[in-house]
């Protein structure tokens, strides 16, 4: 548990950091802040599990965030619906192929 604590705040601080930077009119930040920790998680699942606690359940379990990716399909589908379309199929598409890649491939 000390781990997870120890590692949430510095990925929440970044996720938050980086969407604040890169998010404009369309939730690109979150993409690719998603995305990204996909990949990251695919190279830690390897690891030891007091490092897949720290880095993998704490840093990139707080730096990923479906709940905001949640609202802002939703706000993106009030606007414009193929854009929600698109953002969901990039997310659960590209996620999970980037999680494998970094996995098998020992990136």
């Amino acid at each position: 548990m000390l781990y997870v604590a120890i590692g949430a705040p510095f990925g929440a601080m970044l996720r938050y950091f980086m969407s604040q930077k890169i998010n404009g009119r369309y939730p690109l930040g979150t993409l690719l802040i998603n995305l990204c920790g996909a990949c990251c998680l695919g190279i830690v699942a390897r690891f030891d599990q007091t490092t897949m606690l720290l880095l993998g359940t704490g840093f990139l379990g707080s730096f990923t965030t479906y709940s905001t990716f949640n609202v802002e399909v939703l706000q993106l589908f009030e606007q414009r619906k193929s854009l929600a379309v698109i953002y969901l199929c990039i997310t659960y598409i590209l996620g999970p192929l980037l999680f494998l890649f970094a996995y098998m491939y020992h990136f």
